[in-house]
């Protein structure tokens, strides 16, 4: 079963309402003046933009446009002082290419010496001080531009555009966000219907955490806009929402337009943080109609519509986006994930590649792209190279670790994946600090920053459990889940582990009100009911399994995985036509889903299916080549299909790309157990009690082998080991019995282990052979024929039974009846003299 993948999904950006779009100053600072235009230039026709609009990006010119019109009005004299330098200024915000930082450092050189020399002109104008603080503003300067919109305040106390522009500086240059807020407090004592005052005073109670003053400041700002605004004209689009160069109606309608498309996307922000989706689409939806060709809002409401679970929806709206405004990171990665949880690996994988290309130095993308390659594609060496790759960006990456940490889990690993979850926890706070730092404080609020840091380090523990229970740990396992509870009593996923680990340890009563609670605290959630199914699969309470796998299919009937998982379990119950059914309407959802092609063709193959049983398993390596999960299921296959040398070649195989997994040495051993080459069986399985010590199958069936080769003191040293482990192991205590039986020096000591065994079940055939033989070499024939008899009451053709009773009869007198017993055994298993006379008995 795969780990629920840990998805690195964020949230939509904000972004201050742009500062004070530099203008040309008022007349008094010497207006643009047209010049005389050179003869090479081409006539305007009527109606068309002039060169002057398309610079200035009030036509919604691409860059290169923009380029070319500042660069005519530069080189033909259509602008002069204030107007000149703007014209330089957007030019260098528009180069882009090879030397394109050169070029705009030029530009904005000259932008800004032109400003000095104007306000060395007319020192007393503060239109001036705004235009070059908004140049300092936007090639980062943030220092020298608070010091020009500080000298217009003083020139022009009532003008509320420097005082908005400072607080824009303050808080996102300077992170000052009282300083902001006190600007855009004056501002609006100047005139308390400034929107860009309370818009920005919005976006700076967001950033503090108070999503409600925020959503009340962008609701004032709605309230003061006109009831009925019309869309923005596509043929002349202003870029700046306080744009002063409104020459029509239209354009003017245009920045109202902007304005309010700006601060409804402001708000739908402000409602995705409360949670309140519905509401966040509404306004969404009003800032996408009043202004279609912004990305911003399509990837707001794409987010939200993530969060209400319409995938569809979200990845055409966050489709629409990239469209209009190619190369945003955050864009692909939420496309990404919505790809990912639909189960298109494939589409997920081009957006993580393409927001890790674009943002190289950010680890997120990276630890998304491993999810996918180690959950849906089973490629475990890729989900690796990308969690280094990740750490190595950022050393604290816990969701890279953490991740990182189940790939381990999935190879079989549980020891390097322990290394990774302790190490998340060292990088997060003890748990101590985290329950003071996640204490609300008087306002009733949690530090946002110290909540995630204490999910990510319940997490850690969570994980860090779940590879305890690998390892057969399992006071270890409870002990981690318990510190995950400390963190966070509410997390139902840390009660699902401990549940899974109390029903392990046989713990019944504790582990039921563990998986109860878990269900309790995620009402209607699929995820709770699916891991409570994988609780009961693991021990083998199949009717259970189901029942919740199908609870967690009603709920989210588009999880593939759930489908999978529940066809693993109608396997175990012999239904194999219901488990191919769902493993089909997996595969529907997710078609390149290796594990419900794996786990289908593995269901054919107990069919005796075998073309479409290997066909399936073929595709599944087709996909992801030389995976050792598909290897491992098709020598399965081939070994149902007699063909023994293919399936010992694709164990082989297998083993060679995943050298930790028990379960492929120990079904390898099976199979050359059954070729009677036990020393390769042993050998096998050596391998596998190594990576898996507490595993008491694995004990036994070495201790079979070694009864095989007729290695009894060995064979009954690991009986002995794997009822330490088990001491309610029938088959070792049968295996025990039987193996002391032979070599009958401890006949009594083989009495009792058949004893307990008849406790355990009741008319076991076995035990009642086994003690038959004892009584056999004890000379206790009629004792020993009763045995058998009790044996044939459950089957009355077991061949060691009827053979038992029939040299059993012989010696008590009865040689015909005893003949004729003997006689129908060897019809029905013609060596079962042979066995005999290994046991002892002839």
């Amino acid at each position: 079963m795969a780990a629920t993948p840990l998805v690195a999904q964020q949230r939509p950006a904000s972004q201050p309402v742009p500062a004070g779009q530099a203008q040309p100053a008022p007349a008094q600072a010497g207006p643009a003046q047209p010049a005389q235009q050179t003869a090479t230039r081409k006539a305007r026709k009527p109606g068309e933009p002039s060169e002057v609009d398309v610079c200035y990006g009030m036509t919604g010119a691409s860059a290169e446009g923009k380029i070319e019109a500042c660069t005519d009005v530069i080189d033909n004299g259509l602008a002069s002082g204030g107007a000149l330098a703007l014209a330089y200024l957007h030019r260098g915000m528009s180069w882009k290419g090879p030397d394109s930082d050169k070029r705009s450092k030029s530009d904005f050189r000259t932008a800004v010496r032109m400003y000095n020399d104007a306000v060395m002109a007319q020192p007393l104008n503060p239109h001036l001080y705004i235009q070059r603080g908004v140049v300092h503003q936007t090639i980062g300067e943030a220092d020298r531009a608070i010091i020009d919109y500080s000298d217009a305040i003083r020139l022009a106390p009532r003008d509320t555009l420097p005082l908005i522009n400072r607080g824009v500086v303050l808080y996102t240059r300077k992170d000052n966000n009282e300083g902001a807020i006190a600007d855009f407090n004056s501002a609006l004592k100047i005139n308390n219907k400034e929107i860009s005052a309370w818009t920005n005073r919005g976006i700076v109670y967001r950033k503090k955490g108070d999503v409600n003053q925020a959503i009340a400041d962008f609701t004032t700002a709605i309230k003061i806009l006109p009831e009925k605004i019309q869309p923005v004209s596509l043929t002349i689009v202003p870029d700046s929402v306080t744009s002063q160069l409104a020459k029509s109606p239209q354009q003017e309608a245009n920045r109202i337009a902007l304005q309010a498309a700006f601060v409804h996307f402001q708000r739908g922000l402000a409602w995705y943080d409360k949670n309140d989706y519905d509401k966040a689409i509404a306004d969404f939806s009003e800032s996408i109609r009043l202004n279609p060709r912004d990305g911003a809002p399509w990837v707001g409401r794409g987010a939200a519509y993530m969060y209400k679970n319409d995938l569809k929806q979200a990845i055409a709206d966050f489709t629409e986006s990239i469209r209009l405004a190619p190369g945003q990171a955050f864009a692909h990665m939420q496309r990404g994930i919505a790809y990912h949880r639909i189960g298109d690996s494939d589409n997920a994988l081009a957006d993580y590649t393409a927001a890790h290309e674009l943002t190289p130095k950010d680890p997120n993308p990276l630890v998304n792209r491993g999810i996918v390659y180690y959950t849906k594609k089973g490629k475990f060496e890729e989900a690796v190279a990308d969690f280094d790759l990740a750490l190595k960006l950022n050393p604290k990456e816990v969701n890279a670790l953490i991740n990182r940490g189940v790939t381990w889990r999935q190879r079989n690993d549980p020891d390097r994946a322990i290394t990774d979850f302790t190490e998340a926890v060292r990088l997060g706070l003890q748990t101590s600090e985290i329950l003071k730092l996640t204490q609300k404080d008087k306002d009733g609020k949690k530090d946002p920053a110290a909540a995630q840091t204490a999910d990510q380090v319940a997490n850690a523990y969570y994980q860090r459990g779940m590879a305890m229970i690998d390892k057969q740990e399992y006071e270890a396992a409870v002990k981690d889940f318990e510190a995950a509870l400390e963190i966070n009593d509410k997390e139902p996923r840390a009660y699902l582990g401990r549940g899974a680990t109390y029903l392990k340890m046989d713990k019944t009563e504790q582990a039921v009100a563990d998986l109860d609670r878990a269900i309790e605290l995620a009402p209607g959630m699929a995820f709770a009911y699916f891991e409570r199914g994988a609780a009961y699969h693991r021990i083998d309470n199949y009717d259970k399994a189901i029942a919740d796998y199908t609870a967690s299919i009603e709920i989210d009937p588009k999880e593939p995985l759930a489908y999978i998982n529940r066809g693993m379990s109608k396997i175990f119950k012999d239904r194999i036509d219901e488990a191919i059914a769902d493993f089909d309407a997996a595969l529907k959802i997710s078609p390149d889903d290796i594990n419900g092609l794996i786990q289908r063709g593995f269901a054919y193959g107990l069919k005796k299916d075998y073309p479409r049983a290997l066909a399936d398993i073929d595709d599944a390596l087709r996909l992801s080549p030389g995976n050792p999960t598909a290897l491992y299921y098709r020598a399965q296959v081939m070994a149902f299909r007699g063909d023994a040398g293919r399936a010992i070649e694709d164990y082989t195989q297998a083993v060679k790309t995943d050298q930790k997994n028990p379960r492929i040495y120990a079904s390898r051993a099976n199979l050359y157990s059954n070729l009677g080459e036990y020393e390769n069986a042993i050998e096998d399985l050596d391998q596998a009690i190594r990576l898996r010590p507490r595993d008491a199958n694995l004990y036994l069936n070495r201790g079979i082998a070694y009864f095989n080769k007729s290695d009894y003191a060995k064979a009954v040293s690991d009986y002995d080991e794997a009822l330490k482990l088990d001491p309610k192991m029938s088959p070792a205590l049968n295996n025990r019995c039987l193996t002391r039986a032979v070599m009958g020096s401890n006949l009594e000591g083989a009495l009792a282990d058949c004893n307990e065994v008849l406790k355990l079940v009741p008319n076991d055939p076995y035990a009642h052979d086994n003690i038959g033989l004892i009584n056999l070499k004890m000379k206790q024939y009629d004792k020993a024929i009763a045995q058998y008899n009790l044996s044939l009451q459950t089957d009355p053709d077991r061949a060691r039974a009827l053979y038992g009773r029939g040299l059993a009869r012989a010696r008590n007198g009865q040689g015909p009846a005893g003949i004729s017993d003997m006689s129908t055994a060897s019809g029905i298993q013609p060596n079962i003299a042979e066995e005999f006379k290994r046991y002892g008995v002839n």
